[in-house]
């Protein structure tokens, strides 16, 4: 049921795509209706380009089709700058069947042609033709940087056969690893660790795509094929803002009368908003003549072109159960499905019980499975005409912010690396194996027939350890809470004997003990008589559900355990 809800709407908008317009115009699709449309609608197509009014609903879309596990990518761009676009061309090239989310300001930046950006761009795989050297004469002339450690996009760094680089392409950077001219491995790293991750068998070494800012631009769609395009019409006023304002590289020369008329179609009718329309066009980084595919246009008002969707607002209920009741009630009597949906498991069984006894009425319509609480968290509820549903969401029942947890990447320069990198010589360290040493800095070391860079570590009476890179996480620099003046001389830990792990083992016994007097503590307490609370009322039950948070596991279970 939850993705197939309005099946019959979006059969509607296939078979007016299967249609020669290029332009389909369709009634509004009100409250998380766009989504679950284009579940259906995607099922016939391999690229579609949705285009939001501001980030903050770009996001939320992102996270509705995020969770209806599509089989197309999901790309999100909501940053501009050129170099945050060029990761995201990367997901679009690489793959065949995607869904790309962002606001109109997308349209106004010019892009370097796909060609350009090909050609620019090396494949290095594992066996490959390109030698050590040729891939560092290849990274300076791309004009990366060369540091101690690569954290940010842009930067190389080398330790005997070892290259490091962050590709301007990729989400991660990798690492090289030569036996002799022959590429012997292909890793992704963490930046943070900097240790490696995932074993792959190609990356593409880029360059950056300000390098070719001066070259002939484009727009988002030579980088699509056929793609359906998703824009409002009554987004007039976001679109003036974002891109009524700027002009990159186009002409009106590049428009005729066609694109005007569509400008007209698509912004409104009035003088003022037509010469607003011709405005925005001509500010457009692309001309609509040479972009193919389909566009379908959100039209306010009816006209004979315009296919109806039956897709309208869900009633507000502001937090008042008996509105709820009473608009579950009437759609329920007019033969409608009613859903209402939540944002977990947890949260589900909540509104179940609630509804259950709220009155003997709503029971009786829950157990029938004429209302049905399911677990599904969309953003906004809708009614559609044509399935005869109403859907209702937690989030607009309680006025709760809808939540869009969207991971951002890191390329930032600083990461827990930069700790290591902190590191000065004559530092106190402490090796997770070997204990307490001195850091005197890094040296080349040989290997067989590799050379590596390592940190050296002096210990006492003499002992060295060279640690290679790739195990920076297991030193950390030395620090104590027992530092009086600042300048607190450690103890050197001795090599080869069983000090360090002596002092180990004491460190794992204190922290035994404390342990067993936390769980005999915990014991003493379970054993003991506890107050009976009187059972939730409906009150309380509402309340909870009502509450902006989600519970973590084990707020969920501390509640648990004491009801």
């Amino acid at each position: 049921m939850k993705a197939n809800v309005i099946i019959n709407s979006a059969k509607k908008l296939n078979d007016a795509l299967k249609s020669e317009n290029q332009k389909i115009f369709i009634s509004p699709l009100h409250g998380s209706a766009k989504s679950i449309v284009v579940t259906e609608i995607i099922k016939s197509f391999n690229q579609l380009l949705l285009f939001s009014p501001d980030i903050k609903s770009a996001e939320e879309l992102y996270v509705e089709l995020s969770i209806l596990n599509l089989d197309h990518k999901i790309i999100l761009i909501r940053n501009f700058d050129l170099e945050s676009i060029q990761e995201k061309l990367s997901d679009i090239l690489s793959s065949h069947q995607f869904i790309l989310i962002s606001t109109y300001q997308l349209l106004k930046v010019g892009i370097p042609g796909k060609e350009k950006l090909n050609q620019s761009s090396t494949k290095i795989s594992v066996g490959g033709e390109l030698s050590y050297e040729e891939i560092l004469e290849y990274l300076k002339l791309l004009n990366y940087t060369r540091d101690k450690f690569v954290e940010a996009p842009g930067y190389f760094s080398i330790r005997g056969s070892i290259i490091d680089f962050w590709s301007y392409s990729e989400k991660n950077p990798v690492r090289l690893e030569f036996d002799g001219d022959f590429i012997e491995s292909i890793r992704y790293f963490d930046p943070e660790s900097q240790r490696s991750t995932v074993k792959i068998e190609e990356v593409n070494l880029s360059a950056s795509i300000n390098e070719l800012k001066d070259e002939e631009l484009t727009s988002i769609f030579s980088y699509m094929n056929n793609p359906i395009v998703f824009v409002s019409e009554h987004e007039l006023d976001v679109i003036n803002t974002d891109m009524g304002l700027h002009s990159q590289n186009t002409s009106s020369e590049n428009f005729d009368e066609n694109d005007y008329d569509f400008a007209k179609e698509f912004m409104g009718e009035s003088e003022e908003e037509h010469q607003l329309s011709e405005k925005v066009v001509k500010n457009i980084s692309f001309d609509l003549d040479n972009v193919t595919g389909k566009w379908i246009i959100e039209k306010s008002f009816s006209s004979p072109q315009r296919v109806e969707m039956g897709i309208l607002p869900a009633p507000f209920v502001h937090s008042n159960f008996e509105i709820l009741f009473n608009t579950v009630k009437d759609y329920s009597n007019k033969n409608y499905d009613v859903i209402i949906t939540s944002e977990n498991d947890l949260q589900t069984e909540r509104l179940k019980d609630l509804f259950s006894e709220y009155n003997d009425e709503l029971a009786e319509l829950l157990e029938s499975k004429k209302v049905e609480v399911i677990t599904f968290p969309i953003k906004e509820g809708f009614i559609s005409t044509e399935d005869k549903i109403l859907i209702l969401t937690d989030y607009q029942i309680f006025n709760k912010p809808y939540r869009t947890k969207i991971p951002t990447q890191k390329k930032i320069r600083k990461s827990k690396a930069s700790s290591i990198a902190s590191i000065k010589k004559g530092d106190f360290v402490v090796h997770e194996d070997f204990g307490i040493g001195k850091y005197v800095g890094l040296e080349t070391i040989k290997i067989g027939d590799a050379q590596q860079e390592s940190m050296k570590i002096l210990y006492a009476e003499g002992g060295v350890v060279y640690v290679n890179l790739n195990y920076l996480s297991l030193v950390k620099k030395y620090s104590s809470a027992e530092k009086s003046d600042g300048k607190l001389q450690p103890t050197l830990s001795k090599l080869g004997t069983a000090e360090w792990n002596n002092t180990k083992v004491r460190a794992k016994k204190k922290i035994k003990e404390a342990a067993r007097e936390l769980i005999e503590l915990y014991a003493r307490r379970k054993a003991s008589k506890g107050f009976a609370f009187s059972e939730d009322t409906i009150w309380q039950k509402e309340l909870e559900a009502s509450f902006f948070y989600e519970d973590t596991p084990d707020q969920a279970r501390a509640t648990d355990e004491i009801k």
